[in-house]
């Protein structure tokens, strides 16, 4: 008949090398994915810094579009209805109009322009998502 105590070392034995074996797949398991982890960072930095980089393309085209636009002067109209004592021009068809001053040309274009901003911001927002989205797939 075995020996009860040798019996136990074995059982022992078995045991702890299951836990050992369990233990260092653990281990080399988390190792992979530290590894993957550090790919996709690297991945999304470099998307990151490519998105900046159109980003800033981008606006700085914007910026030099806006200061073309102001610096043209551009004359704006509005069509008016007179009630007397208002300066006015008569188009072609008939309708008075009248032009706004330069001030309040300039503020309009600025204010368009703060929207254009807004909606460039929120398109490359929405870039960043799917960039970041299609990385973690």
């Amino acid at each position: 008949m075995p020996n009860p105590s040798m019996i136990l070392a074995a059982l022992l034995l078995a045991l702890a090398a299951y836990f050992y074996g369990h233990h260092e797949g653990y281990a080399q398991k988390e190792t992979e994915d530290a590894l993957m982890i550090a790919q996709k960072n690297s991945e999304m930095v470099k998307q990151k810094d490519e998105q900046d980089a159109k980003d800033a393309t981008t606006k700085q085209e914007f910026e030099t579009k806006l200061s073309g636009i102001i610096a043209s002067r551009p004359r704006l109209f509005v069509n008016t209805t007179t009630k007397g004592g208002c300066s006015t021009t008569s188009s072609n068809n008939g309708q008075e109009r009248a032009e706004l001053d330069g001030q309040t040309v300039e503020d309009l274009i600025r204010l368009v322009a703060e929207g254009d901003r807004a909606i460039i911001e929120l398109n490359s927002c929405i870039d960043r998502y799917e960039a970041v989205r299609k990385t973690l797939q």
